[in-house]
């Protein structure tokens, strides 16, 4: 028999043995309960991120134009009729003191809400008024697409619309409306450039019907707009300039010139800097406004360029070489000043894609 106090040695080593399993298997269980909750809660966290991903880049990217708000840019032409440049190139160098009573042009950021109160007709036909100006025949320009579509027009700021055709307003921060809109003058262009044997898509959808449903706000315009580019790239491969359309929101005496006696809505094109290639869509854009000047002097006010701490800076430009924002008219313009300008427009264009270098 031992002696009792190495019975007692051997049984504390044994409880001390057990004592040392007993912490490292709860320690592993531990360890193990741990990594499984953080990978659950990971995942979790990830999936939500990933539901969310969509509207939160989509509002990243509308910060800046939240910003363009308070830009303002000198457009009126100066008393000798030049554009206000050497090249009819306007930039934000040049003339940018602006007054409070005198505005020459601005960017309005206006609340959802406010987009959804539409105004009633004057006259109550008015969406016909724009879809049926103009002539249905074909022009014998001896060229054609011949089915292909290769020219793509949208409409960032859908519900633009202009204040002739409103009751009850005078105001350019009320001129929206869901129907009769500056989506009816992108139509007015596709169908003139069909016309001339140009296979046009012209994209109607209601933007701000679109940001509201996915709980977005008027400075995702250009991101959601965006999508569309790219949907109609990813179809169809032919498609080569893409034209985003718009008014302007200043009023006629800044956006009205007459030619031949008759009144047009005067042109602007705005170019984003905001992104390298930046220099291919102001070339593309530059050769439009030389043709417009040589073909119809003044109709054009220039090229406004305008990088991101001036806006969005990008406008979806970087998705093509031959993009670019065109601003036809402005708040009061009225629809035989626009299909006059849409005219022209179309002819300097056609003359672009046939003989122009692309």
């Amino acid at each position: 028999m031992l002696p009792r106090s190495q019975t007692n040695t051997k049984k504390n080593k044994k409880k001390a043995s057990a004592l040392t399993d007993l912490y490292y298997w709860t320690l592993f269980i531990s360890t193990f309960l741990l990594i499984i909750a953080l990978t659950f809660i990971y995942f979790n966290i990830e999936g939500k991120d990933r539901e969310n991903v969509e509207p939160e880049d989509l509002k990243s990217q509308a910060e800046s134009d939240l910003n363009s708000s308070n830009f303002n840019f000198q457009l009126l032409k100066p008393a000798d009729g030049t554009t206000g440049s050497s090249n009819g190139t306007l930039n934000p160098e040049e003339g940018t003191t602006l007054y409070a009573e005198q505005l020459t042009r601005d960017e309005f950021q206006p609340a959802m809400k406010d987009l959804f109160k539409d105004r009633d007709l004057s006259p109550e036909n008015a969406e016909d008024i724009f879809e049926n100006i103009g002539s249905s025949t074909k022009l014998n320009t001896g060229h054609s697409t011949f089915g292909r579509e290769v020219i793509y027009i949208y409409h960032s700021h859908s519900r633009e619309t202009f204040l002739p055709y409103l009751k009850k307003t005078d105001q350019p921060e009320e001129a929206y409306h869901s129907k009769a809109n500056i989506t009816l003058v992108g139509e007015m262009l596709g169908k003139s450039l069909k016309r001339r044997g140009i296979g046009t898509t012209v994209n109607s959808t209601d933007i701000v019907q679109e940001l509201d449903s996915r709980g977005l706000d008027y400075g995702s315009s250009y991101a959601v707009s965006g999508e569309h580019v790219r949907a109609a790239q990813k179809e169809n491969s032919d498609l080569e300039i893409f034209l985003d359309i718009h008014r302007d929101s200043i009023r006629k005496d800044s956006t009205t010139i007459e030619l031949s006696e008759e009144d047009y809505a005067q042109l602007l094109f705005v170019v984003g800097t905001g992104h390298k290639e930046f220099e291919k869509n102001l070339a593309f854009t530059e050769d439009l406004h030389q043709q417009l000047e040589i073909q119809y002097p003044g109709l054009s006010k220039g090229i406004l360029e305008k990088d991101s701490s001036q806006g969005n800076g990008v406008y979806n430009q970087n998705l093509s070489p031959n993009s670019v924002i065109v601003e036809i008219g402005g708040v009061d313009s009225t629809v035989e000043e626009l299909h006059r300008t849409v005219e022209a427009l179309a002819e300097v264009l056609s003359d672009y894609y046939w003989h122009g270098e692309k």
